[in-house]
């Protein structure tokens, strides 16, 4: 599958550039989607963050060299991107447990992180309720916050808790009950963060207030509220019934490692959609596109 190959490609971006710039800009081109959308891939798929990951198979790295060579540690420090000693030591210790001067003075234990590789796997330990649907263009009308990409899973939350505290989120739902159009409930949608520009992406918390069809009637954004616009387009809505956080972090993970490399799809680049509904009723609307069949 292409994107199975696309992943395969940025983990051999990263190792080449263990001891240069590891660019997350590149990371979002090579895999054909924003940074937050690949970031939050990897999470699931490698049981790790993209971060941690990075880090580790530096000081992996950095390890051999200690042992395999007379390079100076201050050397082997700033070859792996950290700004001094110290700042290497104490990320050396943490990952293997060990100061780097104790690696060359005595025989210890290290730790070794390998590097990843994706491949195919065929689980169907769980069943998903999903449909696809080709769904016109629709408006939401909400709230956005600009954020850094790298501190989303912390930051999100709080978007969240702040607006029930302020009131933002009250407003909502007295929109939505002027509308409940689909897609349905309040909103949470990830959008930006690609290529050129994934230092910082945008999160909306809204409500449907139009979908393009006649008989749908546009509700104008309240006070304070922005209007987004989405174009048509082929979307795979899961079922993620069940309590939070679980219960959509569940589908997430089976969507990444079992759906999509077996469905014939890959992601458009899109935002991705999370619709909470009441009585712990959730579905996430995730863009794709049929995948392009090589010609022999």
């Amino acid at each position: 599958m292409d994107w199975v190959k696309q992943l395969n490609k940025t983990i051999d971006y990263i190792e080449e550039n263990l001891t240069g710039e590891i660019c997350y800009d590149t990371i979002a081109k090579i895999a054909g989607c924003s940074i937050y959308n690949f970031q939050r891939m990897f999470s699931y798929i490698a049981d790790k963050p993209l971060s941690e990951y990075i880090r580790n198979r530096k000081l992996t790295s950095a390890a051999f060299d200690i042992l395999n060579t007379s390079e100076r540690i201050i050397d082997i420090s700033i070859k792996y991107g950290y700004k001094s000693q110290d700042a290497f030591s104490r990320a050396f210790r943490n990952f293997h447990g060990v100061l780097p001067s104790t690696v060359r003075n005595d025989t210890v234990q290290l730790k070794s992180c390998p590097k990843l590789s994706f491949q195919i796997t065929i689980k169907g330990e769980n069943h998903m309720n999903y449909q696809i649907e080709q769904w016109p263009a629709f408006k939401v009308a909400g709230i956005s916050s600009r954020i850094e990409t790298s501190k989303a899973f912390e930051i999100v939350p709080k978007i969240w808790e702040d607006g029930w505290k302020e009131g933002s989120i009250n407003k909502l739902l007295s929109l939505f009950q002027k509308t409940d159009y689909r897609p349905a409930g309040l909103l949470g949608i990830s959008t930006g963060g690609q290529w050129g520009n994934s230092e910082e992406m945008e999160y909306i918390i809204g409500v449907t207030n139009h979908v393009e069809v006649s008989e749908c009637e546009h509700r104008a954004p309240l006070e304070g509220m922005e209007e987004f616009c989405y174009p048509e387009a082929t979307w795979a809505i899961f079922e993620a019934n069940g309590e939070l956080p679980d219960a959509v972090q569940k589908i997430y993970k089976q969507f990444y490692t079992e759906w999509l490399p077996n469905s014939g799809y890959h992601l458009a680049d899109f935002p991705v959609i999370e619709c909470y509904m009441q009585n712990n009723r959730q579905e996430v609307w995730i863009a794709v596109e049929r995948e392009r069949k090589e010609r022999r």
